[in-house]
């Protein structure tokens, strides 16, 4: 890492809310990309903070040698951090990271971001699942499920719409969260992703993420939302407060860990085993490192360590 600090960049920029722009700085700082398996620079001892999905694991199994990585890591000196964008609470992750054989280290996931973001907030009604409204609500906010209200109940008094994620599709409860957005609600994403690996019969799949719901609100509120989670300022500052310092940011996503990494000035691994393939390289923005997966990564930026 360079000389200059983790300052949130992003914040000097806000749009609809002040604290929480919408969008990472604009101008990346590049490092030269390389590609693990052939040897890469060494990183330095720090803070590492990791994605899950197509990093740790894809849907119920564990990417394979992602376990013994994080293991090394940590026997190394290093320190841990997992972050998803993913708006269930961390408790429900660290114990999915637990059966997996992963050692425990801290998951920070888009729910925290969400309520580092509605710390104000009067009244919040969720679109999404019970995970999610148990954890908001755990967490001190005055929250409300769309799927506890009747369908055309009163919306008065919300102030906040969150939105995470469904298993199922509901038009009515979209259209509720919809309505309160028309009538003036800000409207909170817990993340904006399109896509979310899994595993499939046939092998790696991917499902429609959170934004696609995010995206039938917006058009059906005519409004776009703040997002909280991954590469926004919500999460960065939730990462930072909690864990001081980032010096590499790991995920298969250039759009969202990449950016994350550049507003917090660490170095971003790249690895292959979730939604970007060789094929999709050079990415944007640039990656430190280039690997296969997370052991692949994480062996060869320790080469030559004493």
């Amino acid at each position: 890492m360079g000389s200059e600090p983790p300052i949130l960049r992003a914040l000097e920029t806000s749009t609809a809310d002040p604290r929480y722009p919408p969008t990472p700085p604009a101008t990346p700082k590049r490092h030269q990309t390389r590609v693990a398996t052939a040897g890469c620079e060494t990183a330095p001892v720090g803070l590492w903070v990791i994605d899950l999905d197509g990093v740790v694991w894809r849907g119920p199994e564990a990417v394979p040698g992602s376990p013994d990585a994080v293991a090394s890591l940590l026997e190394r000196g290093d320190r841990v951090v997992f972050c998803t964008n993913d708006a269930a609470g961390p408790a429900d992750k660290a114990e999915h990271l637990r059966r997996l054989g992963v050692p425990a280290c801290p998951v920070i996931t888009s729910a925290d971001a969400v309520v580092a973001a509605c710390a104000d907030a009067a009244a919040v009604l969720v679109l999404g699942r019970p995970g999610l409204v148990r954890y908001l609500g755990d967490s001190g906010l005055p929250v409300t499920d769309v799927a506890s209200l009747p369908d055309g109940g009163s919306l008065d008094g919300v102030d906040v719409v969150v939105v995470g994620a469904l298993e199922d599709w509901d038009r009515s409860r979209i259209g509720m969260a919809a309505d309160a957005v028309r009538s003036g609600a800000r409207f909170l994403a817990a993340n904006d992703d399109a896509t979310f690996p899994t595993a499939g019969p046939d092998g790696p799949r991917l499902l429609p993420g959170n934004g696609a719901l995010v995206a039938a609100v917006a058009t059906a509120a005519g409004r776009s939302p703040e997002i909280a989670g991954k590469p926004h300022a919500p999460m960065a500052s939730v990462i930072v407060e909690r864990h001081g310092p980032v010096d590499v940011v790991v995920g298969d996503k250039p759009e969202t860990d990449g950016a994350l990494a550049v507003a917090l000035g660490a170095r971003y691994g790249l690895v292959l085993s979730g939604v970007t393939s060789a094929a999709d390289l050079p990415a944007d923005p640039a990656p430190w490192a280039v690997g296969a997966d997370l052991a692949d990564l994480v062996g060869a930026s320790g080469a030559g360590r004493p």
